[in-house]
C-alpha cells in the first residue's frame, strides 16, 4: 500500500474528519510520562519483575483463517525469547470495509486495546482530536531506542500541539512517479525512450500515437491514474490540503506563498494535453467507471502505457529504463518503468502508515515496548507478516514462497500489511519480487530524505475552515474528474471550476493556509 496514491480515499477520509465535531476527551491521566513499567503493571511480589500483560492489536486485514495460529506462535516466540517482558498478544484485525465504524464504536465504547494501526487517511487527526490515543514522546524514548535508531528524523508530522501521537513504519519514504510501457511493443515499434530524461510526460505523445495508428484494440494510455493524478501534484505542489498548496515548479526556494492547486500553469499545461489525447482516442472513454483496473487491461494485451507509482529500485534517476518487477507480475507480462518524478520528503507521507497507543490501553509502556520489538526482530515481524515457516509459507533461495499445492485463497494466512508495522526493512521479499528490494528501499531514502519538502512537518489543521472545505469538494464534483481525464476541455471547464470554489470559499481556505503556514515557520525557524 502504502504511499500508493490514495488521492480520492484520502480526500474522502478528510471531508469526514473536517465535517465531524471534536469531543473532546482528555489522555492527560495515561500518558506514561512518569509510570515505570514495573510500576504501571503493579509489579510482581515473587520475583521483582513484570506482572502477565496482554497488547492487543488492532489493524485493518482481510479476515485469516489461521489468525490464531500465528498469534498462538508469537506468543510462544515472544516467551521464549524475551521472557523478562511477560507479554503476550492479541491479533484483532478488522475487515476493511468495518474498520471505521468498528475502531469508532471501540473508541467511543472505551474498549481496553492497545497498539493500533492510523493514518491521516483513516482518521488520524480525529482521532486525536478525540483524546483517543495517547502522546507518546516519553514512551518512546524511554522504551524506543530500536525505533528511534531508524526513526528519529521523521516524527514531526505525527505532533499535534507539541506532541508525538504516532510512530511512522519504516519504509520508503516516498515514492516515484512515471510511465509504464509493454517492452514488447515498444521493441515491435523501437522507441527512442531517451526523451523520457526530460522527466515531462508529454514525451509519449508520438508513441501513443503510432499505437492508435497500428494496434487497432489496444488503448494507447490506459487509465484511471491520470497523468494530473499520479504526476502533477507529487512533481509540482507541495500541497496543504484539498485546495492549498505551494507551487514549487518554477518558484524560488524560499517563496512560501499559498496559492489554489488547480490555478498554476502546469495544471493548465497538462490539462489541456490530457484532453488532446482524449480527444485524439488515445485514451480510454471508459476511464471514470467505478472500480475499473487498468492492469487488467494491460494483462488482457488491451492497453499500451500506464502512468502512475513506479516500483522502487536501484536506479531511480528521472528517464532511467528498467524492466519493473512488480508491474510485470501484475500485466503477466514483461513491463518497462521510466521515473519522471522523485518525491520530495512530504509531510503526508510520514503519516500514512503509523502505530498509535489507545488511551484505554491498561499498559502503555509494554505496549510500547512490543512495538518497539517490531523495529529490532526479523523473526516475531516475519511471524505477523507471513505466519509460520512451512505452514503458510517456505523459503526460496530466501524469498518467501507458497508451500507446494497452495494458493493464496487456502493457505490459512496470506496478506500484504506489511507496510503496516515495524521496520520494512528487515522483511523478507516475495518469490518474484527484486531480492534487493528493501536495498533498493535504503537508497532510494537517502534521495529523497535529501530533498524535504519546503513545509516538511507543517500540518495543516482544517477545523477553521472544514465547512468551506465541504463546499469546495462538493463544486468540484461537476469539474474535476472530467477535466483529470480529458473529457472536459480546460479552458472552457477550467474557469468555471474556479468560480464555482471561489463562491464555495476558496480565498477563505487559502488564507487560512497561508495564515497557519506562516505560524508555523515564524515558530519553527523556517
Amino acid at each position: 500500500m502504502k504511499w500508493l496514491k490514495k488521492g480520492s480515499v484520502i480526500l474522502s477520509s478528510l471531508m469526514l474528519t473536517v465535517a465531524m465535531t471534536a469531543t473532546g476527551c482528555s489522555s492527560s491521566n495515561n500518558s506514561g510520562s512518569s509510570n515505570s513499567p514495573q510500576a504501571s503493571s503493579g509489579g510482581d511480589s515473587a520475583a521483582g519483575g513484570l506482572k502477565p500483560y496482554e497488547v492487543v492489536m488492532v489493524f485493518p486485514d482481510a479476515p485469516q483463517k489461521d489468525n490464531e495460529l500465528v498469534q498462538n506462535a508469537m506468543n510462544d516466540y515472544l516467551k521464549k525469547t524475551y521472557p523478562d517482558l511477560n507479554v503476550t498478544v492479541k491479533l484483532n484485525p478488522i475487515d476493511w470495509g468495518a474498520w471505521s465504524d468498528k475502531t469508532n464504536l471501540m473508541m467511543a465504547s472505551g474498549d481496553k486495546f492497545d497498539l493500533m494501526f492510523t493514518a491521516d487517511w483513516l482518521g488520524f487527526q480525529q482521532e486525536v482530536t478525540k483524546g483517543a490515543l495517547l502522546p507518546l514522546d516519553d514512551l518512546l524514548a524511554k522504551y524506543g531506542p530500536d525505533i528511534e535508531a531508524v526513526e528519529k528524523n521523521y516524527h514531526d508530522p505525527a505532533k499535534r500541539g507539541g506532541k508525538l501521537y504516532g510512530i511512522h513504519t519504516h519504509q520508503e519514504l516516498g515514492g516515484a512517479q512515471g510511465v509504464y510501457l509493454d517492452k514488447a511493443l515498444v521493441d515491435k515499434y523501437k522507441f527512442d525512450l531517451s526523451a523520457f530524461k526530460s522527466g515531462k510526460v508529454e514525451e509519449l505523445e508520438p508513441m501513443l500515437k503510432t499505437i492508435k495508428e497500428n494496434e487497432p484494440g489496444i488503448t494507447p494510455l490506459v487509465m484511471p491514474s491520470f497523468p494530473l493524478d499520479a504526476y502533477y501534484s507529487s512533481g509540482t505542489l507541495d500541497q496543504i490540503g484539498n485546495l492549498a498548496a505551494l507551487n514549487v515548479k518554477g518558484t524560488a526556494p524560499d517563496d512560501f506563498t499559498v496559492t489554489n492547486m488547480y490555478n498554476t500553469p502546469r495544471f493548465m499545461e497538462l490539462a489541456k494535453m490530457t484532453n488532446k489525447w482524449y480527444k485524439a482516442g488515445y485514451t480510454n472513454k471508459d476511464a471514470l467507471t467505478p472500480g475499473l483496473d487498468a492492469w487488467k487491461k494491460i494483462q488482457a494485451g488491451q492497453a499500451f502505457a500506464l502512468v502512475g507509482d513506479m516500483d522502487i529500485l536501484a536506479n531511480m534517476e528521472i528517464g532511467s529504463v528498467s524492466k519493473s518487477p512488480n508491474g510485470s507480475l501484475k500485466a503477466g507480462r514483461d513491463m518497462l518503468q521510466i521515473p519522471l518524478n522523485v518525491d520530495r520528503l512530504q509531510t503526508g507521507k510520514m503519516t500514512a502508515t503509523m502505530q498509535a497507543i489507545s488511551k484505554t490501553s491498561k499498559d502503555p509502556e509494554r505496549a510500547m515496548m512490543l512495538l518497539n520489538l517490531f523495529f529490532k526482530d526479523k523473526n516475531l515481524l516475519t511471524l505477523f507478516n507471513f505466519g509460520i515457516e512451512g505452514t503458510h509459507y517456505v523459503l526460496k533461495d530466501g524469498q518467501v514462497a507458497l508451500p507446494d499445492g497452495k494458493t493464496n485463497n487456502d493457505v490459512g494466512f496470506y496478506h500484504d500489511i506489511m507496510w503496516q508495522i515495524g521496520n520494512q526493512m528487515l522483511n523478507y521479499t516475495r518469490v518474484g519480487e527484486d531480492p534487493n528490494k528493501y536495498q533498493n528501499y535504503e537508497k532510494f531514502n537517502a534521495l529523497v530524505s535529501g530533498n524535504p519538502s519546503r513545509i516538511f512537518g507543517f500540518v495543516f489543521d482544517p477545523e477553521p475552515v472544514k465547512n468551506e472545505m465541504i463546499s469546495i469538494d462538493n463544486a468540484n464534483k461537476a469539474f474535476v474528474d472530467g477535466i483529470k481525464s480529458g473529457q472536459l476541455d480546460p479552458e472552457e471547464n477550467l474557469p468555471k471550476l474556479l468560480e464555482k470554489q471561489k463562491a464555495a470559499g476558496a480565498d477563505k481556505v487559502i488564507a487560512e493556509a497561508q495564515k497557519q503556514l506562516d505560524a508555523w515557520r515564524a515558530a519553527n525557524g523556517k
